[in-house]
């Protein structure tokens, strides 16, 4: 069986994973594609994750948390963008949902407010039906729920006219 040249040894890919983790909080999808793209064995893969899981170097759990923290805090995205994005790197909907209650819902409503306040100001628009549209475009766009985005655009909007 001859392998390819551009893939590693399970022991070098385990050990460069290692290092990865402890710079960067990293998923098991993340580091399952990593291994893929190394030329690393299916089920040499398999080894690899359950001892960093073992380890502690990967948990979903956390990398989720964190994931939450930091789009939410300072990508300023909403709860349905976060939670697309967590499921394409195949965290499971538990994971997802525990990750998410710890975001306060006055935290939330207050980026969105932030986020279109700055954005109105960025917007040229014909009229105020025109803003109110793009506002919430705008808004839905980075994940907020649609309800969400009604009360603070019309908020936002009675309070500037």
């Amino acid at each position: 069986m001859s392998s390819s040249q551009n893939s590693i040894t399970p022991e070098k890919a385990l050990e460069r994973l290692q290092r990865l983790c402890a710079q960067r909080e990293k998923c098991t999808y993340d580091l399952i594609q990593k291994l893929t793209q190394w030329g690393v064995a299916q089920n040499d893969i398999n080894k690899i994750i359950t001892s960093l899981k073992h380890d502690g170097f990967v948990d979903d759990q956390r990398f989720a948390r964190l994931y939450v923290r930091e789009k939410s805090k300072f990508n300023k995205w909403g709860p349905i963008k976060i939670r697309t994005m967590l499921s394409a790197k195949k965290i499971s909907k538990e994971i997802i949902d525990a990750a998410l209650s710890e975001l306060s819902d006055e935290k939330t409503s207050e980026n969105l407010f932030d986020l279109l306040k700055k954005k109105k100001v960025q917007i040229k628009a014909k009229n105020s039906y025109d803003l109110r549209n793009k506002l919430i475009r705008f808004g839905v766009s980075r994940g907020f729920p649609l309800d969400d985005v009604f009360e603070a655009v019309n908020r936002l909007i009675n309070s500037w006219d």
